[in-house]
């Protein structure tokens, strides 16, 4: 009988809790709404390319070159694929296996037990491929078959995608470093160092690299140009201030990785700004209050957001004059978002992706990509869109207006 009454005293209280956590509180994600589709989104193909993301914060991004689409899971399995088909080509795997002794028992364990797993996601230029590690190494691997052609180990764990301009590799570390190596060899070339704030976001924004110059966002919220050969500061511009009291209220991190189109940046801060800045001199072209910690997409006039509130925006790429938002996905974990023809496309923490018109916001199509969500940003070719969801499948995407 006291078990019945104290079963009945735990029913009492798991119905009382769940009537209390039912309560709405103006701070859950914001209910989907139905709409009328007017897009037809068409799954073109779908591959399982690993054991996905993990139960981590990376954001293991994919890279296309030419006709190839290349993966990385967090264990460590490199894919390549064909892009339009999703035929693998070859696969591999970049994590060590080490053996000794334990008195007279031979041990053996893998580098993802030792907190090795991939972090950096995968960049690829002139026939190298370029990932990073929770351990601070980078690895370089053939494009063509996948072996390992060099590996470093940096002082700081890599955080972002190593990115190249076939030259040098640049990387970002936790420990607020950029590391600039010579692409062929691995070998230092030169480092920067920009302390980190007190408090700042997990993870930090890929350099930007190009031919003559590389540009990196920090935590403290400046973005700075440097000569990739030699590391000397061409300029340095803050693009947010810090406010409030609180080191919570003062984050300011340049989270998504610079972006690049018609000779001037664009770049989004948390908490701070959406600001376009002259590549050659990091002057202001201009700037609107917003936070974001996604990257940022463009078409031939608008700047596409995904505010940290959930808010999807399109700028005018030469005025910052905001064009459009939809506030129909509040609170519901965006993605950063992609272009591809007429589409913007975002996916939400449940792993449903929303394409967008790029004219004015509303809503075209939605469907369930993955159950577990998509971290990853995507990629586009300009047709077609790569999703590489938390599960670990790589799918392409397309979407035709209806008639």
């Amino acid at each position: 009988m006291r078990h019945l009454k104290w079963g009945l005293l735990l029913c009492a209280v798991l119905l009382s809790s769940c009537s209390y956590f039912s309560k709405k509180t103006g701070q859950e994600p914001m209910d989907l709404e139905s709409f009328k589709e007017t897009a037809k989104l068409s799954e073109v193909w779908s591959r399982g390319v690993g054991n996905g993301q993990g139960i981590g914060l990376t954001q293991l991004t994919p890279a296309i070159d030419g006709d190839k689409i290349y993966t990385a899971d967090h264990e460590g399995i490199v894919t390549a694929l064909n892009r339009q088909t999703g035929k693998k080509l070859w696969s591999t795997k970049v994590t060590k296996e080490f053996t000794g002794w334990m008195g007279s028992l031979v041990y053996s364990f893998k580098e993802k037990d030792l907190n090795h797993g991939i972090t950096g996601g995968i960049s690829v230029a002139d026939g190298l491929l370029y990932i990073g590690n929770y351990a601070g190494e980078v690895i370089a691997l053939s494009a063509t078959n996948g072996k390992e052609v060099w590996r470093k180990q940096l002082k700081g764990e890599v955080s972002s995608v190593p990115q190249t301009n076939g030259q040098v590799v640049a990387v970002q570390t936790m420990n607020g470093k950029l590391f600039v190596l010579d692409a062929k060899t691995g070998a230092d070339m030169w480092f920067f160092e920009n302390p980190p704030p007190v408090l700042t976001l997990r993870g930090s924004a890929a350099p930007l690299v190009t031919d003559s110059a590389i540009f990196a966002g920090f935590a403290n919220g400046r973005l700075m140009a440097f000569n990739p050969s030699n590391g000397l500061i061409l300029w340095e511009q803050r693009m947010a201030l810090p406010k409030g009291r609180s080191e919570l209220d003062r984050m300011v991190d340049i989270h998504a990785s610079p972006l690049i189109k018609d000779g001037i940046l664009f770049v989004g801060t948390y908490q701070g700004r959406i600001a376009a800045a002259a590549r050659g001199t990091g002057g202001s072209v201009w700037g609107v209050d917003g936070s974001t910690t996604e990257n940022l997409a463009a078409s031939d006039d608008k700047l596409f957001v995904s505010q940290s509130d959930g808010k999807v925006v399109a700028y005018s790429l030469t005025s910052g004059e905001q064009l459009w938002q939809n506030e129909k996905l509040l609170r519901r974990h965006l993605s950063g978002p992609q272009v591809f023809g007429d589409y913007v496309a975002v996916v939400d923490f449940k792993g449903y992706m929303h394409v967008l018109n790029q004219s004015n916001g509303e809503f075209a199509a939605r469907d369930k990509v993955d159950r577990k969500g998509v971290r990853a940003p995507m990629l586009t070719d300009g047709n077609m869109l790569y999703v590489y969801g938390n599960g670990g499948s790589l799918m392409a995407f397309t979407a035709k207006a209806k008639k």
